[in-house]
């Protein structure tokens, strides 16, 4: 069958492809938690072996070749996810955001639906997660400026924080599992 492919057989990549998919996807699923990121994942998997067909004809254990170029795929997705995360925490972190024109798209679209969840919340609380965030205040600091408990800021910034990553999550911009960045600040 590699022989075939090499030399261009659309048929029997076709059936490779319909004989290794579930494996892939299934794998890529448990790593990403994202359908729409394990599709696409998947689909560059194949698009690459596609691409270096010439070079099957020569290998000897495709099951080791193929593991191996999966396992490359889905590290530099997560590495790709990962740096729109940076990028994203970059901006939820500072007063003064990072340049929109020097990040990726998908950041960009974060950042915006950051910006809108933020201003959609009580005045209160925006107060709050301004001052921890852009003033860079402790929990205790807004605790004293605003004559509330430190329990109260904590919760109210934990509660903030998970309905950002739960509005990331549902817009598919950020990965679960490796959404811990934004609580963990």
């Amino acid at each position: 069958m590699l022989s075939l492919i090499a030399a261009g057989d659309e048929a029997a990549f076709r059936e490779l492809h319909d004989l290794y998919w579930n494996e892939v996807y299934s794998l890529a699923i448990a790593f990403t938690k994202s359908p729409q990121v394990a599709e696409d994942m998947v689909q560059e998997v194949f698009i690459r072996l596609w691409m270096k067909r010439d070079a099957l004809g020569h290998v000897e254990n495709f099951n080791a070749f193929f593991r191996i170029m999966v396992r490359n795929q889905l590290i530099s997705a997560l590495r790709k996810n990962k740096k729109q995360e940076k990028d994203l925490q970059a901006f939820i972190n500072t007063a003064n955001p990072v340049e929109l024109h020097s990040i990726a798209p998908e950041v960009k679209e974060a950042i915006s639906l950051v910006s809108k969840t933020i201003s959609k919340l009580p005045d209160r609380q925006q107060q709050i997660f301004r001052m921890s965030r852009e003033e860079g205040l402790s929990h205790d600091d807004i605790a004293a400026r605003l004559n509330l408990s430190k329990k109260t800021v904590s919760n109210t910034i934990t509660i903030i924080l998970a309905l950002i990553r739960k509005q990331l999550y549902k817009n598919e911009l950020l990965l679960a599992g490796v959404g811990y960045f934004i609580v963990s600040m």
